[in-house]
């Protein structure tokens, strides 16, 4: 019997949840069936208890890994913006037909969304974690109180998730899918326009504000009247 160690074991665990999260954003949850999977992995079924418990346990973690994996890259794009430009950067990203195509490498959201309420619950728990994060990430760049950020950030999430899952829907008709991920994004940053618009329009007032405090007081004119 060969025997492998650890980082040999690890390397062939993580290879065969990259697999299974490709597959589960592509077809779903249902889509997992242990020979296929396998396969895929370069691997003998015969093989597959070695690593995992049962189907339900690989399940759980390569879902886990899709949820980590779409907040990771958030994370890089958060990193690489300028300051103030993430919400920006991260609707341009999320919104575009490349990301559209990319059903099997992109966001986990919208492959899960439709799976998710009748999943386990440990799979319901990776997919609040994820979009607690996502949350967090997009509040930490919104204006107001901490809970006026936090709604800002969920209506913006639900937004660009709500688009992109229509455009694929609709991706036989690129026109309209076009146009679904046009206005996804428009209404996305629609509230950064606003934001920018009142912190513009709040500094031009300050600026006119101190221009009329600096300028000295106007002499008043009088009349020269000839004496009676």
């Amino acid at each position: 019997m060969v025997r492998y160690n650890k980082g040999h074991r690890d390397e062939t665990v993580a290879r065969i949840l990259d697999h299974a999260s490709s597959r589960i954003r592509e077809r779903g949850l249902d889509s997992i069936t242990v020979a296929a999977l396998m396969k895929m992995a370069g691997l003998t079924p015969g093989g597959f208890y070695f690593h995992f418990e049962s189907r339900e346990d690989l399940i759980n973690q390569a879902v886990a890994r899709a949820m980590k994996s779409s907040v990771e890259a958030w994370r890089r794009i958060f990193d690489r913006a300028g300051r103030g430009q993430f919400v920006p950067s991260i609707v341009e990203f999320y919104l575009t037909e490349r990301h559209r195509l990319d059903v099997r490498g992109g966001c986990a959201l919208p492959a899960l969304i439709a799976d998710v309420p009748r999943s386990t619950p440990a799979i319901k728990a990776a997919f609040v974690a994820g979009v607690e994060e996502m949350i967090g990430i997009l509040a930490g760049q919104m204006s107001g109180s901490k809970k006026e950020a936090r709604g800002e950030a969920i209506g913006t999430l639900s937004v660009m998730l709500g688009a992109l899952v229509l455009a694929r829907a609709t991706g036989q008709t690129p026109r309209l899918s076009g146009e679904i991920l046009s206005a996804g994004r428009h209404a996305a940053l629609k509230s950064e326009r606003t934001k920018r618009f009142a912190t513009n329009r709040t500094r031009r007032l300050k600026n006119s504000a101190r221009g009329r405090k600096s300028r000295p007081p106007t002499e008043s004119r009088t009349t020269n009247r000839a004496p009676d």
